[in-house]
């Protein structure tokens, strides 16, 4: 993809998102790949997106975090979220990779890295999976079919910050 194609795509994901937290759109989660998972961000849970830029290492800090940026003036804790999941870190971040902030609302200095910003998704564009084993963590969702018959699971936020193991970054 050309870096003005990028650019617009961003550009349009950023208005639909903004559209969609303000009520005005169907659209209900952020789309994204972290390693092998395939989630699904709640909108109303999910803050602003940026580009990867890398954190200040913190010493003796889980695998999963790696470390603090300040993104626009709010010093984060970025997580890894596909090794947060026990997904590996393996991956170094690439031109599609991203960081999700949290909703301010949430009160979350965080933001995730993600590999790949899919889009926005309704409920409508997913059926339950019957064949999907039980959500191993409460922040975790019921398993979803995609019209394609891809696996994706919504990632609540909230309870995320919540997590015992998020908070514990050392």
């Amino acid at each position: 993809m050309q870096r003005t194609d990028l650019i617009a795509f961003q550009g349009r994901l950023a208005e639909r998102l903004q559209l969609a937290q303000q009520g005005a759109a169907e659209s209900r989660w952020l789309a994204v790949l972290a390693g092998d998972a395939r989630l699904l961000l709640p909108l109303a849970q999910a803050g602003e997106i940026s580009a990867y830029a890398q954190p200040t290492v913190l010493p003796h800090a889980q695998p999963w975090f790696l470390g603090l940026l300040n993104l626009r003036g709010e010093l984060c804790g970025i997580v890894d979220l596909a090794a947060f999941l026990g997904g590996g870190s393996g991956a170094r971040p690439s031109a599609r990779s991203r960081l999700v902030q949290f909703a301010p609302s949430l009160d979350t200095n965080a933001a995730l890295l993600i590999d790949h910003l899919a889009g926005l998704r309704t409920p409508g564009q997913f059926v339950v999976d019957p064949l999907a084993p039980p959500a191993a963590e409460p922040w975790l969702g019921a398993g979803l079919l995609d019209g394609d018959g891809l696996r994706w699971r919504e990632l609540n936020l909230a309870l995320l910050a919540d997590d015992t193991r998020f908070l514990q970054i050392v």
